[in-house]
Protein backbone atom coordinates (compact mmCIF):
# COMPACT_ATOMS: atom_id res chain seq x y z
CA UNK A 1 0.00 0.00 0.00
CA UNK A 2 2.64 2.48 0.90
CA UNK A 3 4.66 1.90 -2.07
CA UNK A 4 1.17 2.99 -4.25
CA UNK A 5 1.34 5.91 -2.24
CA UNK A 6 4.84 6.44 -2.62
CA UNK A 7 4.57 6.39 -5.99
CA UNK A 8 1.23 8.74 -6.49
CA UNK A 9 2.72 11.55 -4.73
CA UNK A 10 5.93 11.63 -7.14
CA UNK A 11 3.68 11.18 -10.18
CA UNK A 12 1.09 14.39 -9.17
CA UNK A 13 3.93 16.36 -8.47
CA UNK A 14 5.29 15.61 -11.88
CA UNK A 15 1.65 16.64 -13.18
CA UNK A 16 1.55 19.72 -11.55
CA UNK A 17 4.65 20.48 -12.94
CA UNK A 18 2.97 19.93 -16.54
CA UNK A 19 0.43 22.40 -15.48
CA UNK A 20 2.45 24.91 -14.52
CA UNK A 21 4.72 24.88 -17.57
CA UNK A 22 1.74 25.47 -19.81
CA UNK A 23 1.23 28.86 -17.59
CA UNK A 24 4.87 30.04 -19.08
CA UNK A 25 4.61 32.67 -21.86
CA UNK A 26 7.09 31.48 -24.49
CA UNK A 27 8.99 35.21 -24.27
CA UNK A 28 9.87 34.12 -20.59
CA UNK A 29 11.24 30.93 -21.05
CA UNK A 30 14.44 32.27 -20.45
CA UNK A 31 13.79 34.48 -17.46
CA UNK A 32 16.27 34.06 -14.67
CA UNK A 33 15.47 35.91 -11.43
CA UNK A 34 19.35 36.79 -10.72
CA UNK A 35 22.61 35.89 -12.90
CA UNK A 36 23.39 33.14 -10.26
CA UNK A 37 20.23 30.79 -10.63
CA UNK A 38 18.70 28.83 -13.76
CA UNK A 39 16.62 30.51 -15.95
CA UNK A 40 12.73 28.86 -16.44
CA UNK A 41 14.52 26.46 -19.08
CA UNK A 42 17.31 25.41 -17.22
CA UNK A 43 14.80 24.55 -14.33
CA UNK A 44 12.31 22.80 -16.88
CA UNK A 45 15.55 20.80 -18.09
CA UNK A 46 16.43 19.25 -14.55
CA UNK A 47 12.80 18.40 -13.29
CA UNK A 48 12.81 16.76 -16.28
CA UNK A 49 15.36 13.95 -14.96
CA UNK A 50 15.20 14.57 -11.11
CA UNK A 51 12.34 12.49 -10.26
CA UNK A 52 13.73 9.68 -11.31
CA UNK A 53 17.51 9.73 -11.39
CA UNK A 54 18.22 8.05 -7.64
CA UNK A 55 15.36 5.79 -7.76
CA UNK A 56 16.59 4.45 -11.80
CA UNK A 57 20.29 4.15 -10.21
CA UNK A 58 19.74 2.49 -7.09
CA UNK A 59 17.52 -0.20 -8.81
CA UNK A 60 19.79 -0.46 -12.20
CA UNK A 61 23.14 0.89 -11.52
CA UNK A 62 24.02 0.82 -7.45
CA UNK A 63 27.86 -0.32 -7.95
CA UNK A 64 28.54 2.52 -10.48
CA UNK A 65 29.22 6.08 -9.67
CA UNK A 66 25.65 8.55 -9.50
CA UNK A 67 27.83 11.14 -10.24
CA UNK A 68 28.98 10.45 -13.41
CA UNK A 69 25.59 8.80 -14.45
CA UNK A 70 23.27 11.52 -13.18
CA UNK A 71 25.61 14.22 -15.40
CA UNK A 72 25.04 11.81 -18.57
CA UNK A 73 21.19 12.53 -18.13
CA UNK A 74 21.73 16.04 -16.71
CA UNK A 75 23.69 17.27 -20.17
CA UNK A 76 21.21 15.12 -22.55
CA UNK A 77 18.36 17.43 -20.56
CA UNK A 78 19.83 20.51 -21.71
CA UNK A 79 19.69 19.69 -25.39
CA UNK A 80 15.62 19.65 -24.42
CA UNK A 81 13.85 22.28 -25.99
CA UNK A 82 10.99 23.74 -23.60
CA UNK A 83 8.40 22.56 -26.09
CA UNK A 84 9.39 19.35 -25.38
CA UNK A 85 8.85 19.36 -21.75
CA UNK A 86 5.19 17.86 -21.71
CA UNK A 87 6.35 15.21 -23.56
CA UNK A 88 9.84 14.42 -21.40
CA UNK A 89 7.82 14.36 -18.05
CA UNK A 90 5.44 11.93 -20.00
CA UNK A 91 8.15 9.80 -20.17
CA UNK A 92 9.38 10.25 -16.65
CA UNK A 93 6.27 9.46 -15.34
CA UNK A 94 6.55 6.09 -17.29
CA UNK A 95 9.19 5.42 -16.20
CA UNK A 96 8.18 6.41 -12.63
CA UNK A 97 5.63 3.42 -13.31
CA UNK A 98 8.15 0.87 -14.67
CA UNK A 99 10.56 1.47 -11.78
CA UNK A 100 8.17 1.37 -9.09
CA UNK A 101 6.41 -1.88 -10.86
CA UNK A 102 9.75 -4.08 -10.46
CA UNK A 103 9.48 -2.49 -6.27
CA UNK A 104 7.80 -4.50 -3.78
CA UNK A 105 6.43 -3.27 -1.09
CA UNK A 106 8.93 -5.19 1.25
CA UNK A 107 11.93 -3.66 -0.72
CA UNK A 108 9.93 0.04 -0.05
CA UNK A 109 10.02 -0.97 3.94
CA UNK A 110 12.97 -3.12 4.37
CA UNK A 111 15.57 -2.75 1.47
CA UNK A 112 18.36 -0.61 2.74
CA UNK A 113 20.04 2.11 -0.15
CA UNK A 114 23.43 4.08 -0.44
CA UNK A 115 22.56 7.85 -0.87
CA UNK A 116 25.62 9.27 -3.37
CA UNK A 117 26.58 11.69 -0.94
CA UNK A 118 26.95 9.84 2.32
CA UNK A 119 24.89 8.04 4.27
CA UNK A 120 21.88 5.00 3.83
CA UNK A 121 18.14 4.97 4.66
CA UNK A 122 15.42 2.51 3.61
CA UNK A 123 14.44 2.56 -0.25
CA UNK A 124 10.96 4.47 0.56
CA UNK A 125 12.54 7.08 3.25
CA UNK A 126 15.46 7.27 0.23
CA UNK A 127 12.99 8.37 -2.27
CA UNK A 128 10.66 10.41 -0.13
CA UNK A 129 14.47 12.29 0.95
CA UNK A 130 15.48 12.87 -2.80
CA UNK A 131 12.41 12.27 -5.51
CA UNK A 132 9.62 13.74 -3.68
CA UNK A 133 12.03 16.62 -2.27
CA UNK A 134 13.54 17.16 -5.26
CA UNK A 135 10.39 17.64 -7.51
CA UNK A 136 8.26 19.32 -4.62
CA UNK A 137 11.31 22.15 -3.97
CA UNK A 138 11.81 22.74 -8.01
CA UNK A 139 8.27 22.67 -8.46
CA UNK A 140 7.69 25.18 -5.85
CA UNK A 141 10.73 27.65 -7.54
CA UNK A 142 9.46 26.85 -11.08
CA UNK A 143 5.73 28.37 -9.83
CA UNK A 144 7.70 30.90 -8.25
CA UNK A 145 9.60 32.28 -11.01
CA UNK A 146 6.25 32.10 -12.95
CA UNK A 147 4.19 34.46 -10.89
CA UNK A 148 7.90 36.69 -10.74
CA UNK A 149 7.91 37.47 -14.76
CA UNK A 150 3.98 37.01 -15.39
CA UNK A 151 0.79 38.38 -14.70
CA UNK A 152 -0.71 34.65 -14.39
CA UNK A 153 -3.15 34.73 -11.76
CA UNK A 154 -1.68 31.57 -10.09
CA UNK A 155 -2.45 30.96 -6.40
CA UNK A 156 -1.52 28.73 -3.81
CA UNK A 157 -3.44 25.41 -4.94
CA UNK A 158 -1.97 25.47 -8.28
CA UNK A 159 1.20 24.81 -6.29
CA UNK A 160 0.16 22.33 -4.46
CA UNK A 161 -3.24 20.31 -6.13
CA UNK A 162 -3.86 19.86 -9.79
CA UNK A 163 -5.98 22.68 -9.92
CA UNK A 164 -7.05 21.38 -13.76
CA UNK A 165 -7.89 18.12 -15.08
CA UNK A 166 -5.06 15.83 -17.37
Amino acid sequence: MYKTQLQNAIVDEMKICKILYTKIPHDKIDFRPKSDMRSIIELLQYLAVVGTALPDFWLNEPENDFFVSFAKKQAASRQMQHDRFLSAMDDEIRLTQKLFDRITDDEILNREVLYPWGGKAMFGEAIIASSVKFLTGYKLQLFLMIRMCTDQKLGTADAWFKTELD
